[in-house]
């Protein structure tokens, strides 16, 4: 990391190591993603709500909530063993892998501690102990943890259309003023946040004006760009054409001469 620029580092080391280097995880939580975005995940989900009032925004997100909970209760009918699906699916990756393994001793990946599913290298081992790498899965990914965690359901409640009517003066909303600008689809990212880059950058790429073939200008800083170009020479005046003020009905003497360019 030193190569790659010593002020990288310097500025990297002053954030916590627990929170983006994998070796001091803590393995408490079963987890060993450094960025899950858990926040703007919930922010896109709730995205048409937020442009609603305050009380009608939180209405639909109860409403919401109460839905994707009932739903992830019925969800957990459909696993075929007692873990849930996506870490049956990373339990039998990690078995196919095994199979490239030899049992040794100790084991420093410390995959099975930070995620709580067995790794390549655990699940080796305990095939040649004859156990099953199913029943070393943590607990958090039991079926039992699951419906414990959905279990409670957000009790029923009158609609605003149900609700009493008041007999205090209305508050009226604040009237929407229209900002200048079309408006804003994307979010505001801030200063320090990384964007995507479809397109590679051209920074540091020489340029090339196309006209004249030459590196380190384009057409605004030709010098070239002012001379007389050839078809400019090939024009006859005004006067050679008979539209110019001093006109005359006998030819003129004057002799024009016309330059060709052939371009090859």
């Amino acid at each position: 990391m030193k190569k790659l620029g010593k002020d990288c580092l310097d500025d990297l080391l002053w954030y916590n190591l627990d929170t983006w280097c994998k070796r001091y995880f803590q393995d408490y939580n079963k987890c060993d993603v450094m960025d899950n975005n858990m926040a703007a995940s919930f922010n896109a989900w709730i995205l048409p709500a937020r442009y609603e009032t305050i009380i009608t925004m939180l209405e639909e997100i109860r409403v919401k909530m109460m839905k994707r909970i009932g739903d992830l209760r019925e969800f957990s009918n459909t696993w075929i063993t007692n873990i849930s699906p996506m870490s049956l699916k990373i339990l039998q990756e990690n078995i196919e892998k095994s199979m490239q393994y030899i049992v040794s001793r100790s084991c420093s990946c410390r995959s099975w501690k930070l995620r709580g599913i067995p790794c390549p290298h655990g699940v080796a081992a305990l095939h040649y102990k004859e156990l099953e790498p199913i029943n070393y899965v943590a607990s958090c990914y039991s079926k039992e943890t699951y419906l414990s965690i959905y279990a409670y359901f957000i009790q029923p409640m009158n609609n605003m259309k149900m609700w009493p009517t008041s007999n205090n003066p209305i508050i009226k909303p604040p009237k929407i003023k229209k900002m200048p600008g079309r408006p804003s689809k994307v979010r505001i990212k801030k200063a320090n946040e990384s964007k995507k880059i479809e397109k590679l950058s051209k920074s540091g790429s020489v340029m090339t004006y196309s006209k004249c073939g030459t590196q380190g200008h384009n057409k605004r800083g030709c010098p070239t760009r002012n001379q007389v170009g050839p078809s400019q020479l090939a024009r006859p005046s005004s006067q050679a054409r008979g539209t110019g003020p001093s006109q005359s009905a006998e030819p003129s003497s004057q002799t024009h001469t016309f330059i060709c360019y052939f371009q090859m």
